[in-house]
């Protein structure tokens, strides 16, 4: 260590990274620590001007505190630990971030902690594999969804689709004018006003080829996101209907966690109905088709037929029944 020194900036600077670094309500520093620490970094300092500092402090945006019989410690942290621990948890398991990004991102957030907090910010996740698109080829898509939001404009993209060998196609161009971005099965997706077809639409960003901003002022009716959000198995008001369902009495909770406790279970014999809103897209057909016996559909009877239907092994699918029924989707 070099010879001390008393120069107030570095004093004051270091009292300031002291606590803000390893203080906090739990772990507070004496007078005499702080005088102890300061010596040890080279900085000569007298008990007096650690408290002309802690006052400098409060007076210019950094709050300390002082906890009878213990000492003092940073008040005025940006981030509380639960704070912290919500959006390191956000962070590990959001699919929209490649691996390498996710860990660099962890390691700034715990550092935003002081030292005591940091072990309880360490709350590992193991992901799945993952699908589709990488996260870095997703996001530039992202940014000029939202510059087009922000402007009010339409984007122009060219969709990507796939043929039965899986194949990568390039559909024909389009004009959409966004509306809003959904988060819903693990993934983003656009809703837009499609400027060809008149409608609403979901499209998946990572899915979408060769975007650019346009200079075309955004048209189309204003979507309530949330409406589109609202009901299980997928985002698509097209699709939705109300279904009768008759369940076994294990899969109470299942039905709960799927449609929220304000759906009611009435009672029947080994079990319950419920009535419900759902998208009748393939995640519902593929939950209904998991659940086997456990849950029978009772309506729409649209719906019911086409569902024994495509469970028959002689028919081939669902097209036939859902166009006779779409009169009665919403």
């Amino acid at each position: 260590m070099g010879k001390a020194h008393s120069d107030q900036r570095d004093r004051t600077l270091s009292l300031i990274r002291l606590l803000y670094q390893e203080s906090d309500e739990d772990h507070p520093f004496t007078t005499q620590q702080i005088v102890q620490r300061l010596t040890q970094a080279g900085i000569s300092v007298e008990r007096k001007s650690i408290y002309r500092d802690l006052a400098a402090m409060n007076q210019h945006g950094f709050p300390v505190a002082y906890r009878r019989g213990a000492g003092w410690y940073a008040a005025g942290q940006p981030f509380t630990l639960a704070e912290l621990q919500g959006v390191v948890d956000a962070v590990a398991v959001y699919r929209g971030l490649p691996s390498a990004l996710r860990e660099v991102l962890l390691e700034k957030l715990t550092a935003l902690a002081p030292q005591p907090q940091r072990r309880r910010l360490c709350r590992p996740v193991a992901l799945e594999p993952p699908r589709g698109e990488a996260p870095d080829r997703v996001r530039p898509v992202l940014d000029r969804i939202y510059a087009a939001l922000q402007r009010q404009r339409a984007l122009r993209f060219v969709p990507v689709t796939y043929n039965n060998q899986g194949t990568r196609c390039l559909g024909e161009a389009c004009l959409v004018t966004p509306k809003g971005m959904l988060w819903s099965q693990e993934r983003h997706q656009l809703l837009g006003w499609n400027h060809q077809t008149r409608k609403l639409t979901l499209y998946r960003p990572d899915r979408m080829h060769q975007v650019e901003v346009t200079d075309v002022p955004a048209q189309g009716p204003e979507a309530d996101l949330s409406q589109w959000l609202a009901a299980p198995f997928g985002p698509d008001l097209r699709l939705q209907t109300t279904v009768c369902l008759r369940c076994r009495t294990g899969l109470a909770g299942e039905i709960l966690d799927r449609w929220g406790r304000e759906v009611i279970l009435v009672p029947v014999r080994d079990g319950f109905t419920v009535t419900a809103p759902a998208v009748l897209g393939p995640a519902f057909w593929g939950w209904l088709a998991a659940q086997g016996e456990k849950v029978t559909l009772l309506s729409p009877t649209w719906a019911v037929e086409a569902w024994k239907q495509w469970s028959h092994p002689r028919v081939s699918g669902l097209e036939v029944a859902w166009k006779q029924g779409e009169s009665a989707v919403w």
